[in-house]
Parts: structure tokens; C-alpha cells; sequence
């Protein structure tokens, strides 16, 4: 007699209970798998892989030699080179000028100062360059003028006399003469410079009073 360890009911000889359907034995390990196979195809197909997977390895492992060993590869990602471009420089790198002494400034030769101040006669009897001859009723003023423009392009000696004061000279005039000399030969000398400095019409002349 044999009791149903769940419900308790008593069933001779049956592998399960006729109660409760439970088993009467403890299954063995292989039942136990096909007892769980049939009941849950789930687990049926599961054995499936299994099997396939197993016979897989066993064929890489023939075709390798006979060794058990699995080579296990593994990838990896490489690291993306990064390139760098360099823009090419446009133009050339301004150079400084090169540094150069001064130039030294030769010594400039000394000058003979001009003189702005209007000579006045004094000797009785000399000899000048008559520059010009201003008549009286034209005013001094202008002979002040040509006097001032010929001492400022530098002739010697300039200054005005009154013709009407001097024996020698015809009166009414204002007469702007240059140079006060001893000779008529040294006046005449100083003619050429007269001239060039735009008196055309000058001349050599003796004052005496």
C-alpha cells in the first residue's frame, strides 16, 4: 500500500495518485528533466541550443586541430586620427628699416651779417654808386623803399642824400646811393654788382659839397 504524501490517499502499485495526481516516487534526475521538457516546450527548445551551441564548439575544435582551446577576439575601436591643418601664411613679415646715422652737417661757412640801418654821408668829397634818383615831390618814402631792397640783397653801404645839399648833384632829388669810396676807378668796380642785383640804370658818380 502506498500513501499519497499530499492528499494522503492510499493507491497500491500506481506511480501517481489517482487522487490528486501527485507523484507517489521521488523522480529520478533524467525523469525529472523529461517530466519538466514535456510539461514546458519552452525548455524543450532551450535544450535545443544548448545541443547546437555544444556541437559548434566541438566542430571549431576539430577543425582546429583537436585542441579545446577557443580563441576569444575581441573588438576594438580605434581612436579617429585627427588632422590638423596649418593655414599658409599670406604675405611676408615686415622687416624694420635698417638704422642709419645721421648724416653730419658740414660746417656751413660764416656769413657776412646784412646790414638794415641806412648810411649817412660825411665825407666832403667822395665818390658812390648812384642806384636811383627819386625827385622830391614823389616823397623820401620812396626812396627809403629801394633803399631798404638794396641793403636786403646785400649791396654795401646804402643810404639817401638830399641833391639839393651837395654842390655836385642837381637839386630836387633824393638820390640812393651804395658804397662811399676815394677814386672813381674804385666805385666803378662795384658797378658789376650793382647791375646784377637789378640797378641796370646805375652809375659811378663824385659828391662833393
Amino acid at each position: 500500500m502506498t500513501r499519497c504524501p499530499r492528499c494522503g490517499t492510499t493507491a497500491a502499485g500506481d506511480e501517481y495518485c489517482l487522487a490528486c495526481r501527485s507523484p507517489l516516487r521521488a523522480p529520478t534526475r533524467g525523469a525529472s528533466i523529461r517530466g519538466r521538457l514535456e510539461r514546458n516546450p519552452l525548455w524543450t527548445a532551450l535544450a535545443v541550443l544548448v545541443l547546437a551551441a555544444l556541437g559548434a564548439l566541438v566542430a571549431i575544435a576539430a577543425s582546429s586541430g583537436g585542441s579545446t582551446e577557443a580563441t576569444l577576439v575581441v573588438a576594438t575601436k580605434m581612436p579617429e586620427r585627427t588632422t590638423v591643418r596649418v593655414a599658409p601664411v599670406v604675405g611676408t613679415l615686415a622687416t624694420p628699416p635698417p638704422t642709419t646715422a645721421p648724416p653730419i652737417a658740414a660746417p656751413q661757412p660764416p656769413t657776412t651779417p646784412t646790414s638794415t640801418t641806412l648810411t649817412r654821408w660825411t665825407l666832403p668829397d667822395g665818390y658812390t654808386v648812384v642806384l636811383a634818383s627819386v625827385p622830391s615831390d614823389n616823397g623820401k618814402a620812396t626812396a627809403v623803399q629801394i633803399a631798404k631792397r638794396a641793403l636786403s640783397q646785400g649791396l654795401p653801404e646804402v643810404g639817401i642824400i638830399d641833391s639839393q645839399d651837395f654842390a655836385g648833384l642837381h637839386p630836387g632829388y633824393f638820390v640812393v646811393f651804395s658804397g662811399v669810396y676815394a677814386s672813381n676807378a674804385e666805385a666803378s668796380s662795384h658797378l658789376r654788382q650793382a647791375k646784377a642785383a637789378g640797378y641796370a640804370a646805375s652809375y659811378a658818380r663824385q659828391v662833393t659839397r
